[in-house]
């Protein structure tokens, strides 16, 4: 049996990390619309389509390519339970916590 411990250690975000956040939460968004736009919900297609118009952000390019992991979880989430007949919900970031 092993055994962990854990402190709680006070965090203040950063006006940089904030920013860097919701420039994260809108390229997943783009991307988003642009795999409902084409139908893409595998990583290389919604790769393939997206990447280049994410140069715009100015964010490293490791944070893109995550982006798009993200927006390409959701989408294919949301295509298994359109499948299934559950009804979905937007598959929109819609806030990113700092935890």
């Amino acid at each position: 049996m092993f055994a962990m411990k854990s402190i709680k250690q006070p965090f203040e975000p950063s006006a940089e990390l904030v920013s860097m956040m919701a420039t994260f939460r809108l390229m997943v968004n783009h991307c988003i619309r642009i795999g409902l736009e084409n139908n893409a919900t595998t990583m290389k297609k919604l790769s393939l389509l997206s990447y280049r118009t994410l140069s715009e952000y100015d964010i490293q390019s490791y944070y893109k390519l995550t982006a798009i992991a993200q927006a390409a979880g959701r989408l294919s989430q949301m295509k298994r339970s359109i499948k299934k007949g559950i009804r979905t919900k937007s598959p929109f970031v819609s806030v990113i916590t700092l935890l």
